[in-house]
């Protein structure tokens, strides 16, 4: 008797247990409030892992646990459907009906901001892609907070009516994951500020293009810089001529004016670094992670000079001598 009824009390044990874990799994789901009626904005980015969703999640008061979301996530096979974008979520949806949003996606413009443009460049861009913009007060903004040089170059998934709040937020939380904390060793190790790497960065970014040559522009810029040299870089006088026809008014200007003259490379500004011998006040533009990483890893070489013949060739030269010759080769 007592052979035939342990099978059975096993039986209805491991039923009570697959009981327990089903109710657990499902309270696990259920909606953090019923009855909320906010809705909180929620960003997924490109290349967010399901960990790192559903960390935000929790810290957002959406879910109730990191585990059993995971585990909906798992069984749904909806980990690799997930879409970027920005999100309206609610405390009063489920994991299942959170999970499903998240997977439609939304209707969000899709903006690539490109290396190397300046602040009222990425504005504009931001502008003429649909998205509700006062450039007046958007320049205000990244002048007084300082954020030129930090609106990091990618692909972004914007509302139709983000504001600019909202879009900055972004921009900057995409900033802070690749930049601050994903190079937070090498910018720790640097003996330089996180600005003044940044406006070297943006200097590296407007004067050279291959991955080789802005290591090695970046390691003459820092030499050059560190003996009290100046820096002679077009694009800072590039930068100095357009603020300059931009506060003017004037006209069908340039961001980047190709054929500078005599007189634009004496123009009375701290971003001409044919006349100071210092670093730019800040940032010329908004450098991309590769010319980031090339001032922080500069290449040491014989060089302190570098010129660009308009293809898009680099050409090094070791002496002054050397440089005249070869603007005489490349640039006439």
């Amino acid at each position: 008797m007592k052979k035939r009824f342990l099978p059975l009390v096993l039986f209805f044990l491991f039923l009570a247990v697959i009981l327990v874990f089903f109710l657990w799994y499902q309270a696990g789901l259920s909606a953090v409030n019923l009855h909320a009626k906010e809705k909180i904005s929620f960003p997924v980015n490109k290349g967010d892992s399901i960990s790192e969703i559903a960390v935000r999640l929790k810290q957002a008061g959406l879910i109730r646990d990191l585990t059993r979301f995971k585990i909906y996530v798992f069984f749904s096979r909806t980990a690799k459907k997930i879409k970027a974008g920005d999100f309206d979520l609610s405390a009063s949806q489920n994991v299942p009906e959170l999970v499903k949003i998240l997977v439609k996606g939304r209707t969000d413009l899709r903006i690539t901001i490109i290396e190397g443009l300046r602040q009222e460049q990425i504005g504009e861009l931001l502008k003429a892609r649909g998205l509700p913009l006062d450039l007046t007060e958007w320049q205000q903004e990244i002048v007084v907070n300082q954020k030129e040089g930090a609106i990091f170059p990618d692909t972004y998934f914007f509302s139709p009516d983000a504001t600019q709040g909202a879009i900055l937020k972004t921009i900057d939380r995409n900033f802070q994951k690749r930049v601050t904390v994903g190079l937070s060793q090498e910018i720790a190790e640097s003996k330089l500020t996180l600005r003044e790497i940044l406006t070297l960065a943006s200097i590296v970014e407007r004067e050279s293009r291959t991955e080789v040559d802005r290591a090695i522009v970046a390691g003459i810029l820092l030499k050059r810089w560190s003996k009290g040299w100046t820096l002679q870089a077009d694009a800072t006088v590039q930068y100095a001529v357009a603020t300059k026809n931009l506060r003017l008014k004037t006209k069908d200007f340039e961001w980047w004016p190709k054929n500078l003259t005599v007189k634009d490379l004496e123009i009375n500004s701290p971003y001409n670094t044919y006349v100071t011998a210092d670093l730019p006040p800040g940032p010329i533009c908004n450098p991309g992670l590769s010319s980031i990483k090339a001032v922080l890893n500069p290449t040491q070489s014989p060089y302190w000079f570098y010129l660009n013949d308009g293809n898009g060739e680099m050409h090094y030269a070791k002496s002054d001598a050397e440089q005249v010759t070869n603007i005489r080769r490349y640039l006439f």
